[in-house]
């Protein structure tokens, strides 16, 4: 593994309130790091499913006179939002966010994306999907996502994760150790239990504590929590985490698909930035057997 240390930022905006804070964070990390942003806006510009072939040609017209201002209003977003100091770049893309998305990570070479969230949940969630949510299911790289309550100081002095023992968690804690402050950051680190004896818990804390990566050993402090992103927010909030570090799943069933997952959960409600790592930049699963799961 790369130590995460952010040299191109790939920021995915929608031009909303929400992306622009996270715009704002990404500029933050970039003034911290010394790297370099990539905005970009995303969408197909495709004519209303009313339209007739009569009017493709004066669609054409507009197209490239919608295009023509998304670059402009996206410019515009850029400099609102990033520090003076730090060096951008705009984009505006001509189809699906999602791939295209995927395809200006391979093509920039970016080794962090940063993007907000609008917290949808529920039937809304299951009926538009996330891109957020998708992007980092599937990305080849580290994401933060940032929602709209989250904190933009770029500063990491206490890091929460919660623990599931997957190669993906245990990346997420070391890219966060390298996005910490200094060295000697402490770590809070979370384990579900489904059972209130004291012994399960002794032996979930037992497993924990050799669970957990060398270079973390001797600042770590370990919690026991129930599954649920209540109590995980809950301990961030009571500890003054301002990074939440956690390894996300490729996969979801269906209650998952309309509730989320937990990280997706956390990430709606979060008032921290959220770094997630999924299975495919752990090097679980290689990038080309990806299956994009959109919804």
């Amino acid at each position: 593994m790369e130590p995460l240390v952010p040299k191109l930022i790939l920021v995915p905006t929608d031009l909303s309130e929400p992306a622009a804070h996270a715009l704002r964070y990404a500029s933050a990390l970039g003034e911290r790091f010394d790297a370099h942003l990539l905005v970009i806006y995303a969408d197909p510009f495709v004519p209303p499913v009313d339209f007739t072939a009569s009017a493709a040609g004066v669609f054409q017209l507009s197209r490239d006179v919608m295009i023509d201002s998304a670059r402009e209003e996206l410019q515009r977003h850029a400099e609102e939002n990033i520090a003076e100091d730090v060096p951008f770049d705009v984009r505006v893309i001509v189809g699906e966010p999602l791939d295209s998305i995927l395809a200006q990570v391979r093509e920039s070479g970016a080794n962090l994306i940063v993007m907000g969230t609008h917290g949808r949940t529920g039937v809304r969630r299951l009926l538009f999907g996330s891109v957020t949510e998708a992007v980092m299911r599937v990305a080849p790289v580290p994401v933060i996502a940032v929602n709209p309550a989250a904190t933009i100081t770029a500063e990491v002095k206490k890091v929460l994760s919660l623990m599931t023992f997957t190669p993906a968690c245990r990346d997420a804690l070391l890219r966060a150790s390298a996005l910490a402050s200094d060295a000697d950051v402490p770590f809070v680190l979370l384990t579900n239990v489904e059972s209130p004896d004291a012994h399960m818990g002794a032996l979930e804390l037992m497993r924990l504590e050799r669970w957990v990566p060398e270079e973390l050993a001797g600042r770590a402090e370990l919690k026991l929590v129930s599954k649920d992103e209540d109590s995980i927010l809950q301990v961030a909030a009571d500890t003054g985490a301002d990074l939440i570090a956690l390894g996300v799943p490729a996969g979801r069933n269906f209650a998952e698909s309309l509730r989320g997952t937990i990280a997706e959960r956390v990430v709606q409600r979060s008032v921290c930035p959220v770094l997630t790592v999924n299975a495919y930049v752990a090097g679980v699963v290689p990038v080309e057997e990806r299956e994009l799961v959109t919804a």
